[in-house]
C-alpha cells in the first residue's frame, strides 16, 4: 500500500499552474497595512463607500437580528429562492433578452387560452437561476455545453483569467483568438472565421464579455457589432454572454444589443459584485431563453456547492423591492456609482498622460485600464512580471501584469495547447489597474508613485 495520495495528471497540471496575481496580491496586502500610502489597483472589485445597493444593509441587519432571535438560518432550492428569481427577471437581466422571452409568454399564453399576465407570473422565474457569483454562473454554463467531441470554447485572446481556468476544470479548452481590441473595434469576420476552421467541428460554444477584463473594451458601434454577429452565425454555436459590468459605460454611450436570433442561442451570466459592490455574498445568474439551461443549474448548483448563500439572496431581495417602491432612490444611485466610476478613469488617463508621458487608451466601460509600459523601460527589469513586482516592492502600487489575460493556441503532438506568451513579449508589456477598487482621491498619489519608481530604478 502507497503511504502518499497518488494524484491524476491533470491535478497535477491545475496545481502547477502560476499567475502574478497571487504574488502581487499577497505582496500588496502585507505592505498596504503597513504603509497608509501605498495604493492597491489590483483588487478586481468595485469599491465607492457611500454608496451602498439601496435596502440591502437594511436587510442584512433585519436578518441578523431574526438569525440571533431564531437560532438558525436555513436553506433555500438549489438555484435561488423564486421571489430573488422573478425580482431578477424584472429589473436585472437584459432588457432585449426580457423582451425575447415576453414574447414568447404572449405566444404560449394564446395557445393556451391563458391570461397573459398570469402566465408571466408563474413562468418567469422559469427563466432565471441564482449562483455563486458570475464565476458559479459561467461554470455552469460552460458544463452545459462541453462534450467529448465538443471540447472547445471559444474566446477573445484577452480576457480575463478565469474564463480559462473555468473551461479547464470542466474538461475543456478555450480557444482564443483576437477577437476584439482596446477600442471596441471587431476584428474582420473572414480572419476569425479562419483561425476556427482547423477546429470549427470541436467548437462547443462561444464566451464574450460584454464589456471586457483587463480593458474595458465594449462594442458601442452598430457597425462593429454587426461583424461580431456575422462571426456569430458563422460559428454556430450558443453564445455564453458574461455581463459582469452590465450598464457600467461611459461616455453617455451603451453597449451595442444582439438581434433576436443570436440571443435565441444565449445564455446570460450576469453577477453583483461589481455593479452593486457586494463579491463576497457571491451572487450571481444565469437567463436564457431555453429554460432547459436554466434548470441545469438547479443540477448543478446541488452538485457543486448546494443553494447559494441565504442572507445574501433575502439582502438583495431587498434591494431590488426598492425598484418598485422607490424607484427615484434606485435611478440616483446607479447614475451616481457611474458618475463615481467614470471620474476616475477620467483621472488615471490624464494623469498617466500628464505625470508619465504616457499615451493609453481610455476604457468604454468597467472598472479597469490597461496602462501600457515601454518596452524598453520593461527589459530594464528583465520582464513586465518582474516590473509589476517591483512595483510593488518599491513603488508602492499594486497592478497586475498583461500576462494574466494574454492567450495564445499554438500545435502540440496531434492537437492543440493554451499558453501564456513569455513576459518579455511585447504584447503582455502593460498593467491592468484597477480603478474600480482605488478611491478618486488616491489615483493620483498612484500615478505619482509609479513615476518616482520609475525615475529611481
Amino acid at each position: 500500500m502507497n503511504e502518499k495520495i497518488h494524484l491524476p495528471e491533470l491535478t497535477i497540471k491545475t496545481l502547477s499552474k502560476k499567475s502574478t496575481i497571487t504574488v502581487v496580491a499577497g505582496k500588496a496586502r502585507a505592505l498596504s497595512t503597513e504603509d497608509p500610502d501605498f495604493v492597491r489597483a489590483d483588487i478586481g472589485e468595485l469599491c465607492a463607500p457611500g454608496l451602498f445597493p439601496p435596502g440591502y444593509r437594511e436587510s442584512l441587519e433585519e436578518t441578523a437580528k431574526a438569525v440571533l432571535k431564531e437560532g438558525r438560518i436555513g436553506y433555500t432550492v438549489p438555484d435561488g429562492d423564486n421571489k430573488l428569481k422573478k425580482l431578477i427577471f424584472k429589473h436585472s437581466i437584459p432588457e432585449n433578452l426580457r423582451d425575447l422571452i415576453l414574447e414568447q409568454f404572449q405566444d404560449d399564453a394564446k395557445k393556451q387560452g391563458i391570461d397573459f399576465e398570469k402566465y408571466k407570473e408563474d413562468n418567469m422565474q422559469k427563466h432565471v437561476a441564482v449562483t455563486h457569483g458570475g464565476t458559479g454562473a459561467l461554470g455552469a454554463s460552460v458544463s452545459t455545453f462541453l462534450t467529448g467531441q465538443k471540447n472547445l470554447v471559444l474566446v477573445n485572446q484577452r480576457t480575463w483569467q478565469n474564463h480559462n481556468l473555468i473551461v479547464d476544470m470542466h474538461g475543456g479548452m478555450i480557444w482564443p483568438v483576437p477577437l476584439i481590441n482596446e477600442e471596441g473595434k471587431v476584428a474582420d469576420p473572414d480572419s476569425i472565421l479562419k483561425l476556427c476552421h482547423p477546429v470549427k467541428d470541436k467548437i462547443a460554444a462561444f464566451l464574450f464579455t460584454l464589456i471586457n477584463n483587463p480593458d474595458g473594451a465594449v462594442v458601442t458601434d452598430p457597425g462593429e457589432q454587426e461583424k461580431l454577429e456575422t462571426i456569430i452565425r458563422e460559428i454556430d454555436v450558443p453564445m455564453i454572454l458574461d455581463v459582469a459590468y452590465h450598464k457600467l459605460v461611459f461616455d453617455g454611450k451603451e453597449a451595442q444589443p444582439f438581434s433576436r436570433d443570436i440571443l435565441c442561442k444565449t445564455v446570460v451570466c450576469g453577477t453583483y459584485s461589481k455593479t452593486r459592490q457586494i463579491p463576497g455574498e457571491r451572487l450571481g445568474y444565469i437567463s436564457c431563453p431555453d429554460p432547459r439551461v436554466v434548470r441545469y443549474v438547479y443540477f448543478y448548483n446541488r452538485s457543486h456547492s448546494g443553494c447559494p448563500s441565504v442572507t445574501s439572496q433575502r439582502a438583495l431581495i431587498a434591494h431590488f423591492m426598492k425598484y418598485e417602491t422607490a424607484p427615484d432612490e434606485i435611478k440616483e444611485y446607479k447614475e451616481n456609482l457611474l458618475n463615481e466610476i467614470e471620474t476616475r478613469r477620467n483621472i488615471l488617463v490624464d494623469k498617466v498622460k500628464e505625470m508619465l508621458g504616457w499615451e493609453m487608451k481610455s476604457p468604454g466601460g468597467a472598472i479597469y485600464a490597461v496602462i501600457p509600459l515601454p518596452v524598453e523601460l520593461v527589459k530594464e527589469f528583465g520582464d513586465v512580471d518582474q516590473f509589476s513586482i517591483d512595483l510593488v516592492d518599491r513603488g508602492k502600487v499594486s497592478a497586475i501584469s498583461g500576462t494574466v489575460f494574454e492567450f495564445r493556441v499554438r500545435p502540440k503532438d496531434n492537437g492543440y495547447e493554451v499558453y501564456t506568451p513569455a513576459p518579455t513579449d511585447p504584447e503582455v508589456s502593460y498593467l491592468r489597474f484597477c480603478f474600480g477598487f482605488t478611491p478618486t482621491d488616491r489615483i493620483e498619489l498612484a500615478v505619482k508613485h509609479i513615476k518616482e519608481f520609475i525615475s529611481n530604478r
